[in-house]
């Protein structure tokens, strides 16, 4: 009303205990309008009955006539309206006690993800300055290729990006839905006890509830996110090809098989056969064949003794026994009668290592400083390399890695050491991968320890895969001094830690 009629309304008597209130302090809440309600069910009656208590089973405003008559002989739960009011408001109280807290914990996954994705784009940034080092180092008019890889790797941290995105957009609209949820509870109390505010009051707190008993959101899909994008390496092209300085792609290296060995401790050879299975061979005798998911196949030649084997690009197998005899046998395991003229066991300290390259040349190296090349018609050696103590020798390329104590060496096919890396006190074991890389197992038998590191072409480190695996000590506890390997290097990387490249 208006000044003029405050006034004149306040003059009369029957008007001195009216409560006269702003229409804004009504609208905004501040200001709750209690009148009384009467029970609806009773609308025929001469007399009114009015609401004062609340069926909480019905969710429902009650006249007493109705709690005695319909509700409580029913086992319904009834409370009068000051109780209902302050048990309602104790428990939203609660609920947004939780809020705080609630809220808190979201924030910190939001931020757990920012830091995720600065994980990304900061490794992805890394790769692509390695990407563009190889491209200043290579030849020029490459523009193309590095374009395209850096194309893939914006595609990556899009992909990536978008994930971690999506994650802290659902992390941000729940916490918009748990405020707002707690909001209009909280409002739900300002409204008078009239129509459906039961029900509504009811559903609101039910709904924020239901928000925040939600699990929490779990740091690890981020992570996880932030770690598949740090599996993205840059592999250099170690073939100095001109129309391509590498390749992007992801690398993890897993678990594979556990592959087991039908004579653990006597493993002393094993080669990659030509359809990419495995062959171990035993000094007692014998080569099992697995399959590449280490499933063992069949075992061939189960009375030949094995020191090292390699295969020829047709399948034939190539044997070098503890006499240092060199022998093939077809895929059949029919043995050939083709000699090699080796240097014998009993010529000082000789003991000889085996691999077959690339052309299927067989070269045999041995402790006293060379290494005997022979083409598969076998008879005299057609070349010798000088090797100053080739304990291992592996085909690489055209190249040959060598292995001694603690060293590991590339040399070429006149024996001029290209490149290589040393360890002290750890025993080398090397492979080499389909991408062309260089994997060195360093086996420390003392301890029962083996780390598995990998390498460019050059013999520079690229990244450590295995850091102090724990093995079994070997059970033959040979050393270089006496002119044998120890064999548990092999057995020790091969058998509980067979790696898949992806």
């Amino acid at each position: 009303m208006c000044n003029t009629c405050l006034e004149i309304h306040n003059k009369w008597p029957p008007h001195v205990k009216h409560r006269v209130v702003r229409v804004e302090d009504v609208r905004e809440g501040r200001v709750v309008i209690e009148k009384e309600i009467y029970c609806q069910e009773h609308k025929a009656d001469e007399q009114k009955h009015m609401c004062t208590d609340v069926c909480i089973t019905c969710k429902k405003f009650i006249c007493m006539r109705c709690r005695w008559l319909s509700h409580e002989n029913q086992g319904h739960t009834v409370q009068n309206t000051e109780e209902y009011n302050a048990s309602t408001e104790i428990q939203i109280v609660s609920l947004q006690s939780r809020v705080e807290t609630k809220v808190t914990t979201i924030k910190n996954h939001v931020t757990c993800i920012k830091n995720q994705k600065e994980r990304v784009t900061d490794h992805i940034a890394g790769k692509k300055a390695e990407i563009n080092k190889s491209y200043q180092e290579s030849l020029k008019k490459l523009d193309e290729r590095k374009a395209a890889l850096d194309k893939q790797l914006d595609a990556q941290e899009e992909k990536l990006c978008k994930r971690l995105d999506e994650m802290q957009d659902v992390d941000e609209r729940l916490i918009a839905s748990i405020e707002s949820a707690s909001v209009l509870a909280g409002n739900s109390m300002n409204a008078p006890l009239e129509g459906d505010i039961i029900v509504i009051r009811d559903t609101l707190s039910g709904a924020l509830k239901n928000v925040l008993d939600r699990d929490d959101p779990k740091e690890k899909l981020a992570t996880d996110v932030a770690e598949h994008a740090e599996q993205l390496i840059f592999a250099p092209n170690n073939q100095w090809d001109q129309l391509n300085i590498g390749q992007v792609r992801f690398v993890k290296y897993e678990l594979e098989c556990d592959g087991e060995l039908s004579k653990k401790g006597q493993l002393n050879g094993m080669a990659a056969t030509p359809d990419g299975r495995m062959a171990v061979g035993y000094i007692t005798g014998g080569i099992d064949i697995f399959s590449t998911d280490g499933q063992l196949q069949k075992t061939v030649l189960k009375d030949v003794g094995i020191r090292r084997l390699g295969f020829l690009s047709d399948g034939r197998y190539v044997v070098l026994n503890s006499n240092n005899d060199v022998t093939l046998y077809t895929e059949e395991s029919e043995k050939l009668a083709i000699t090699f003229d080796t240097l014998g066991k009993d010529e000082s300290n000789v003991i000889g290592s085996l691999t077959v390259d690339s052309n299927n040349l067989i070269c045999v190296g041995y402790l006293v400083a060379k290494i005997q090349v022979f083409s598969p018609a076998g008879g005299e050696a057609i070349k010798e390399i000088p090797c100053n103590g080739c304990v291992e020798i592996t085909s690489y390329n055209d190249l040959l890695i060598t292995e001694s104590s603690f060293k590991v060496r590339i040399i070429d096919k006149d024996g001029n050491v290209k490149h290589k890396v040393e360890k002290l006190n750890v025993y080398p074991s090397a492979a080499v991968t389909h991408s062309n890389s260089i994997l060195i197992a360093w086996v420390n038998h003392g301890d029962g320890l083996v780390s598995i590191d990998e390498y460019t072409s050059e013999l520079k480190h690229v990244q450590t895969i295995i850091s102090d695996h724990k093995i079994e000590k070997p059970q033959r506890n040979c050393s270089l001094e006496s002119g044998i390997f120890p064999e548990a290097a092999h057995e020790a990387v091969v058998v509980p830690i067979i790696k898949k490249l992806n």
